[in-house]
């Protein structure tokens, strides 16, 4: 059809309009607070071999707010879209073919409302979930979480999708310095879960576990690699565990500014505390300790 589309609003994302009566294959949502890789993202789609689709960009707006827009988008543009598709300002397409592939992946589930796929994490150099494409006609209850952000649609019947053509699309693969930092303080914070009751702490502790995990093997990379990507991650876990009142990242231009003031031109002070934490077990047994507590911390 050859209508794809880039829109950017800093407050919302204004509806299109639409021939009367005609239904677009797809709408690509991207939630961005200016990320590196948000203009390579662009041109990649399009160069996509499949072209019927808009593209639309919520900036500007702290992280559950900007959430809690995407999903009503999703909701209330359902009549104008066949599929929605959620690809976030730090993730590029891996091929000219991934649009292309991922829906011809879910047109052989015809009965699925939501394809949760993987995609290749360059910070912890694996898979992770991290792309959902969703069929029109669900819906969401309003996020006032402000951690956990992704809430699955109501009554919603799901693949967690293996194999190919999955990877289609990396995460992290163009990063600024700050967005490594951002990295690790988010994966920390998701560990400590500062603030929630302990119903609220048995309920997320798939989330304790998997971020637990990213975090370990961040350290680990970091050992390995010295790559400043995973340096600049570890040193963001490492304030995030050192500053207990901070229990989500709502805005990131205020992490900002923390990394500016304390990270920016600091590095070998930072270096060598990240070198320590990544090189002695002890140290990463004792700075878990500190700021998880003995239970949680050993669990």
């Amino acid at each position: 059809m050859g209508r794809a589309e880039s829109r950017d609003s800093a407050a919302s994302s204004q509806p299109v309009a639409l021939i009367a009566g005609f239904v677009a294959k797809l709408l690509i949502i991207t939630l961005s607070t200016g990320e590196a890789a948000l203009p390579v993202l662009v041109r990649q789609l399009r160069r996509q071999s499949f072209q019927d689709f808009q593209h639309e960009i919520i900036s500007g707006l702290p992280n559950q707010v900007a959430h809690n827009r995407l999903y009503r988008t999703i909701m209330s543009r359902s009549a104008s879209f066949e599929l929605f598709l959620k690809l976030d300002a730090d993730m590029t397409l891996r091929s000219d073919a991934s649009l292309s592939e991922a829906l011809h992946a879910a047109a052989r589930h015809p009965d699925v409302q939501h394809f949760a796929f993987p995609v290749w994490d360059c910070f912890t150099e694996r898979e992770i979930l991290g792309v959902h494409l969703f069929r029109s006609g669900l819906s969401w209850a309003e996020i006032t979480d402000e951690l956990f952000v992704d809430p699955n649609p109501r009554d919603a019947k799901r693949i967690l999708w293996q194999g190919p053509p999955a990877p289609f699309v990396n995460h992290g693969e163009v990063v600024s310095d700050f967005e490594c930092f951002a990295f690790g303080a988010h994966k920390f914070l998701k560990v400590a879960q500062r603030g929630r009751t302990r119903g609220g702490l048995l309920a997320k502790r798939h989330k304790y576990v998997e971020h637990m995990q990213n975090c370990a093997r961040i350290r680990d990379l970091y050992r390995l690699t010295r790559a400043r990507r995973h340096q600049l991650a570890l040193a963001g876990m490492m304030w995030a565990m050192q500053n207990s009142s901070v229990s989500a990242l709502t805005n990131k231009a205020d992490l900002q500014q923390v990394f500016n003031a304390e990270v920016r031109g600091k590095e070998a002070k930072w270096d060598r505390r990240v070198t320590r934490l990544s090189d002695s077990f002890l140290a990463w047994r004792l700075a878990l300790l500190r700021s998880l507590g003995a239970r949680r911390a050993f669990a």
